[in-house]
């Protein structure tokens, strides 16, 4: 894609420099029918956060790439036939994008079947890619609702529902309650087939068309029929719905007074659910923590921010947000009363390729303040705070809108964080966690601690 987009480039600069007029342009405007790229062009222009400046050039190649793509067309010698056109395009075209419009005019004047709706949306994915931004995605309007409802649900602490995880296995729906659900008081065994819901066949249908037939309000039972092992006949259960919390955190204590936290993500509760773990882990003889944040994709910022809290001071600075225009916001830890005295608990963090977004922010901000050292290698390098950009047509841009530094200062681009000590995940014989990242962590925190404990 790089190497198209430099080729494209150049030719839309000898197409720029050409002073011929072989051609006219179509007499007829044909611009309605790219409103969708004009105005998603405009939000760029007003949301876009980079550490870069916005380069026209690169996003206008981006979407005339895709375009040519989809109308399978080479560019050579296409672009430079578009130099030659005479004539000015409607007024509301933007400027950067004069040669896009010829291109797509040029086109449709040789094909005036062809579907403009389907030429806008590839032209704006095709700008986004152009961003140089793999997070920057463009969602016509039946992707918008499912991601936006996917992401939102993803940080969400809590669900209404059974509490159970439901797979599909086999052409069967099997159950797997989660410990303390209603599911699991009701008497739902791991393994259980899924048979009926409400009196209701199930068999044969998907997940999703299960899920919906089991939901319903808050405080509402709903019957069960499962099939068991063991059991010749269909067993019936009758499960309250409810709020279902939702786990993001797994500890435990390991040889030598050690703590172990494993963030999977950041949700809505993850920062209660982080104290909670410590509170348990302080209640024996806690003197050093692995706090393992690998492979965790993001999340709540806030909940990030709680957790930076159980280690940071009250006050201190979590980092900053910087949007487009350069204004600068710093982020402090909020005052807690209930907040554990870990001043002295030593603390090793866990990075990796996958950690991302808002657990490179915590990762960044132990790490700046000197109260942890991190393990493993370069985080994922993408902390930009993103968000949705609406269109008009029901589709949406999923864009960085502002910058992140940590609190020395250092941007949190796509360089990512780089861990103290470098360590490459192999496995290990030896060692308490039979993985190399974990036991020089472990190793580390033990040397650093009285030997006799």
């Amino acid at each position: 894609m790089a190497v198209v987009t430099v080729a494209l480039i150049a030719v839309l600069a000898l197409v720029a420099c050409s002073g011929s007029s072989e051609s006219d342009l179509p007499t007829e405007d044909t611009s309605d029918g790219l409103a969708l790229v004009w105005e998603a062009w405009e939000q760029i222009n007003l949301s876009y956060a980079s550490p870069e400046a916005l380069n026209a050039e690169t996003v206008v190649s981006g979407a005339m790439a895709r375009v040519l793509d989809l109308v399978d067309i080479t560019p050579y010698p296409f672009l430079t036939e578009i130099g030659r056109m005479r004539g000015q395009p409607p007024a509301h075209v933007p400027g950067e994008m004069v040669d896009l419009w010829r291109a797509v005019a040029k086109h449709q004047a040789a094909n005036p079947d062809f579907e403009p709706s389907t030429v806008a949306e590839a032209a704006v994915g095709g700008m986004l890619a152009g961003l140089g931004d793999n997070s920057a995605v463009f969602l016509n309007s039946t992707q918008y609702p499912l991601a936006k409802e996917s992401l939102e649900g993803g940080i969400e602490g809590t669900y209404l529902g059974i509490g159970a995880r439901v797979v599909s296995q086999d052409g069967q729906v099997v159950l797997f309650p989660f410990a303390g659900s209603p599911a699991e008081s009701a008497g739902v065994l791991p393994g259980d087939v899924l048979s009926s819901v409400a009196g209701v066949s199930v068999l044969g249908q998907g997940v999703e068309e299960v899920v919906d037939q089991v939901s319903g309000p808050k405080g509402t039972k709903v019957t069960l029929e499962v099939l068991r092992v063991g059991e010749p006949e269909p067993v019936s259960l009758e499960v309250f719905r409810g709020d279902i919390e939702l786990q993001s955190v797994a500890s435990q204590l390991i040889p030598g007074g050690i703590g172990y936290v494993r963030i999977s993500r950041f949700r809505d509760n993850t920062g209660e659910q982080v104290f909670t773990a410590l509170e348990n882990l302080n209640r024996f003889d806690l003197l050093a923590l692995v706090l393992d944040i690998r492979t965790n994709p993001g999340g709540s910022s806030a909940a990030a921010k709680e957790t930076a809290g159980e280690f940071l001071p009250d006050g201190s600075v979590f980092g900053y947000v910087e949007d487009r225009n350069g204004e600068r916001v710093g982020l402090t830890i909020d005052p807690n009363e209930d907040r554990l005295n870990l001043d002295d608990l030593l603390v090793a963090v866990l990075v990796n390729e996958q950690t991302s977004h808002e657990a490179e922010t915590l990762a960044a901000a132990l790490q700046d303040s000197g109260r942890a050292t991190l393990f493993g290698t370069t985080t994922f390098g993408d902390a930009s705070a993103y968000e949705f950009v609406e269109l008009s047509d029901g589709s949406a841009m999923y864009l960085p809108v502002s910058r992140r530094y940590t609190p020395l200062g250092r941007l949190l681009a796509r360089s990512g964080v780089t861990p103290d000590v470098e360590v490459l995940s192999v496995a290990e014989e030896e060692g308490y966690g039979g993985e190399s990242q974990f036991n020089r962590a472990y190793e580390f925190l033990d040397e650093q601690l009285p030997p006799f404990r």
